[in-house]
């Protein structure tokens, strides 16, 4: 099949390191290799040249005089004044993606349109009625509510209008978690175009085994006892309490590291944080690694963790929970949402209550000193994940909702009288 992905999001940049952009790449990449032909219109891919995707990219910016009306609009006095530089951007794209986007399907003729949702994005809609095929649209958030309140987030009424019309519009709606499906009937999706198809892992990357012993050597960690993070450093992932956490391991074994792998906001406010708990030589900021070297450096951590905040209405489906999994670490993970579904707790990985310090050393200092106790776990848990939520499987699943909807269309249109 020929497979059209688009992606609205002003702020995602497809060729990244966040896991957004991982994440699109990922199940574009799963869709190819399974023999589908796929482009990718999206608002900003930032590499030159190599971007991680052999998809054909569309990356539409407005050009001549209307690049100069759009640049000169979003500069003016009273939108910067009012912060609605953002929501001005995510209009005028979706409303460029119908102009340009028809040229780009005439051309390409997909069977099928999938895109990620985001603010204001109505484009890819108007496209699939255009050209009469069915959107399947994925849900990651709860895009309004997450952003209430946010500073360059300002139609705020607008935005809730077009996302109910949206929701209950689009033909099938691929939820990440249990918790966005019934938000998603809150706003009056038919239950029935709604399918839950959690994150997932590369077969690729993760399917085999990979040593950290090069990671190890090249950051100092070859005789040394190291918990581990995966992910970005924002608010949500709750960094500064595992970095208390570590605090106790260190005081009882200064041979014990923290090797936290990414990058984020809140980066320069951790390592204040750890200089000030007297972690300087025991905590290793890494900073952003490209997606191919994760699986390594996951290898080289004795014990993984996914920490995370208390958070009331958890909808997350964290990709790297499944890759820390994949990856064979004993993973410790907060208990919230799907993250309980997901793990069983001392057989695939350990759970512990979302802001419990206390209980998070427990399971820390459990599975640094029960090395048989940490190896099964590990082992469970790439074999449940590499058996449950590949990219392969979302995918094939995914195609298997959009050959239903092409299936229903086409005998729809043998009942119509000629």
């Amino acid at each position: 099949m020929k497979i059209g992905y688009i992606c609205s999001d002003v702020d995602i940049d497809v060729c990244g390191h966040e896991g957004c952009s991982i994440h699109i790449r990922e199940f574009v990449a799963a869709l190819m290799e399974q023999g589908h032909e796929v482009f990718i219109i999206c608002s900003w891919a930032s590499a030159n040249g190599a971007c991680g995707t052999n998809a054909k990219l569309y990356p539409l910016k407005p050009d001549g005089h209307n690049a100069g009306a759009w640049k000169s609009l979003v500069e003016e006095p009273l939108i910067l004044d009012n912060h609605l530089g953002r929501d001005m951007r995510s209009i005028f794209w979706n409303k460029w993606i119908q102009i340009e986007g028809l040229s780009i399907l005439e051309r390409e003729r997909p069977d099928f349109l999938y895109e990620r949702y985001a603010l204001f994005g109505w484009g890819g809609l108007e496209l699939s009625r255009r050209f009469h095929i069915p959107l399947l649209l994925e849900l990651n958030a709860p895009l309004c509510d997450q952003q209430d309140g946010y500073r360059e987030f300002v139609l705020t009424e607008t935005a809730r209008r077009m996302e109910t019309q949206i929701l209950r519009s689009a033909d099938a709606l691929i939820a990440l978690t249990q918790w966005l499906a019934d938000w998603a009937a809150d706003r009056g999706a038919r239950s029935h175009r709604i399918h839950i198809l959690p994150d997932a892992v590369s077969d690729r990357l993760f399917g085999g085994a990979v040593s950290g012993h090069p990671v190890r050597e090249k950051l100092g960690l070859l005789d040394k006892r190291t918990i581990g993070f995966l992910g970005s450093f924002h608010w949500w992932h709750d960094v500064g309490g595992l970095l208390e956490g570590f605090a106790h391991v260190f005081a009882d074994d200064p041979s014990a590291r923290l090797l936290l792998v990414g990058d984020g906001e809140e980066r320069r406010a951790l390592e204040g944080k750890a200089r000030t708990l007297g972690l300087d030589a025991a905590v290793i900021f890494t900073g952003s690694v490209e997606h191919e070297e994760v699986p390594a450096y996951l290898a080289a951590m004795d014990v993984a963790v996914v920490p995370y905040r208390h958070i009331e209405d958890f909808f997350f489906s964290p990709m790297k929970l499944f890759e820390c999994m994949a990856a064979a670490r004993p993973t410790i993970a907060a208990d919230l949402g799907q993250i309980a579904e997901i793990i069983d707790h001392a057989a695939t990985g350990w759970l512990y209550p979302a802001g419990d310090n206390e209980k998070l050393v427990d399971g820390l200092k459990t599975l640094l000193h029960n090395p048989d106790l940490a190896a099964r776990i590990g082992a469970n848990a790439k074999r449940y994940v590499l058996g449950n939520h590949t990219w392969t499987k979302v995918t094939r699943d995914v195609v298997a909702v959009a050959e239903e909807l092409i299936r229903a269309r086409k005998e729809a249109a043998l009942r119509v009288p000629s």
